[in-house]
């Protein structure tokens, strides 16, 4: 017997509902042309009366540009054209070799915030999960027994879609989480499982518990079964959000930024995939017989008729004198045509939505982002680089607690893209600034690199190196000869 209903640790919470059906839009959009295809109806609906076979045919003569997924790549790369650092010379050793690999896989932490970024802007919201090894002992382990063990935190993502239920509560004058429900999706391997952490009423280390589906159970209370539990040496619950919606209240049901260009991508697949039907049946025009009286099989069924190359077809009149003609149908040029413009300005459309993160800070960006980004973000995705800042720098302080680290550290994300502009007007305005001798060199070629129009391996000593070079040898002569009469002047002032 199947149990169709859940138990209540796999049942989301009213705001995860909510946010559900985007985060299946979205996910399907990203991953490609054969997600979207196979989701059918959700994104290709049928016609009126269309037959099962007839809307099969359609569905594999479809089309998809995916410019939402281009827009989302780009907006996502900004904040990585350099490298995440921390900044300060009295870093502790250990965080700046834990920066070299986050997660335990390898990954620096540059590669493993470009994911958690990607997934903000596509989801609305990702979470970071800083987690510990668990380690049976009696005593607290020093921070040099650790290090000999290779016993150490790491990061984890965890999707947005991923958190069925967040409960927060105010401890003074800061909110922070109290109750959270994570599923772990299966593997392949193992069912899927329930992780819940809870923060005690009265304060304190923070308890967990881990349950693991039951497939087999015939009843809802059977469903999820521990496996195991334990308490987190912290008192916080380690999760982390990155969030670039705009947060409903104190619940977690974000309106996504990019819900208008997921929705606009749905809109060109389906106009693509008009056009490319309406091209294949054009390329296979139907042919009409008009006054003809059709031949039948012996069971009176009409017999089929061969067309194509070689073959002929004949409309003998009828007693009266009268015949019969054939023609191809076939839809109009004018329909085709129409709908190509059609697809060109939803296509011009999407573009422009995918650039207006980087143009302002527009309205629908929360109060909390703009407190943050005043001053210092001119676009949204600035804004949500500098909140990714803050996420990392918080994770970094869960980080340090594992480890018995008491770092105030401070984490550097590229934000230098939200300062330049992407005119020439920008660098003609530099050198204009260098020829009257109100810029150096020195700030030139510091700024010109910040502008990628020199490489990242522009070297300016080497280059003032190459310009001494290029100076023609009786330039240089005559330049010492100078310096020598100047040094001789200078010894005879002195000895008068």
């Amino acid at each position: 017997m199947i149990v169709k209903e859940k138990h209540p640790l796999l049942q989301r919470a009213k705001d995860s509902a909510a946010m559900l059906p985007y985060w299946d839009k979205t996910d399907t959009i990203v991953e490609g042309y054969e997600a979207i295809k196979k989701a059918e109806e959700e994104f290709l609906p049928k016609f009126a009366a269309e037959t099962t076979p007839d809307y099969k045919v359609r569905l594999q003569t479809t089309k998809f540009t995916n410019i939402y997924r281009d827009v989302l790549e780009g907006l996502a790369s900004k904040p990585f054209q350099e490298e995440i650092t921390l900044i300060g010379s009295d870093v502790p050793d250990e965080l700046i070799e834990f920066c070299e690999n986050v997660d335990g896989q390898g990954n620096h932490i540059t590669a493993f915030s470009s994911l958690t970024f990607f997934n903000a802007i596509n989801s609305a919201i990702d979470w970071i999960m800083v987690d510990y090894p668990k380690v049976e002992r009696d005593q607290p382990m020093s921070r040099a027994a650790a290090r000999e063990q290779g016993i150490r935190p790491y990061w984890v993502h965890v999707l947005g879609r991923n958190v069925f239920e967040v409960q927060t509560m105010m401890v003074g004058s800061k909110e922070v989480i109290s109750y959270m429900r994570v599923l772990e999706p299966s593997d392949g391997k193992r069912p899927d499982r329930v992780r819940v952490y809870t923060r005690p009423l009265g304060g304190g280390n923070i308890v967990w518990q881990l349950y693991e589906k039951n497939e087999k159970a015939q009843k809802v209370e059977d469903q999820m079964v521990l496996i195991d539990n334990g308490t987190l040496s912290i008192d916080v619950i380690p999760f982390v959000p990155l969030i670039t919606g705009r947060r409903e209240g104190k619940s977690f049901k974000i309106h996504p930024v990019m819900r208008d260009a997921a929705d606009l991508q749905v809109t060109l697949y389906q106009e693509e995939s008009a056009l490319q039907f309406i091209k294949t049946m054009a390329g296979y025009p139907m042919l009409a017989a008009n006054g003809v009286k059709p031949e039948k099989e012996h069971d009176n069924t009409i017999k089929k008729i061969a067309v194509g190359p070689m073959k002929v077809l004949y409309s003998p009149p009828d007693g009266n004198g009268n015949h019969g003609e054939w023609k191809y149908i076939e839809p109009s040029a004018h329909s085709m045509e129409f709908l190509k413009k059609s697809i060109d300005g939803t296509k011009q459309d999407l573009r422009e939505l995918g650039r207006q993160p980087l143009t302002a800070l527009s309205s629908q960006l929360t109060t909390v982002t703009t407190s943050i980004a005043a001053g210092k973000a001119k676009s949204a995705v600035g804004a949500w680089a500098l909140m990714l800042k803050d996420a990392l720098e918080n994770c970094f302080v869960l980080t340090g607690r594992y480890m018995g680290i008491d770092h105030e550290t401070e984490v550097n994300v590229y934000t230098d893209f939200d300062n330049i502009s992407d005119t020439n007007a920008d660098v003609d305005n530099l050198l204009q600034a260098r020829q009257t001798g109100d810029l150096s060199q020195e700030t030139l070629w510091f700024e010109m690199q910040r502008r990628k129009v020199l490489s990242p391996e522009f070297d300016a000593n080497k280059e003032r190196e190459r310009i001494i070079n290029e100076i023609p040898s009786d330039m240089v002569l005559e330049d010492e000869l100078n310096d020598e009469d100047n040094n001789n002047d200078l010894q005879n002032d002195t000895t008068s």
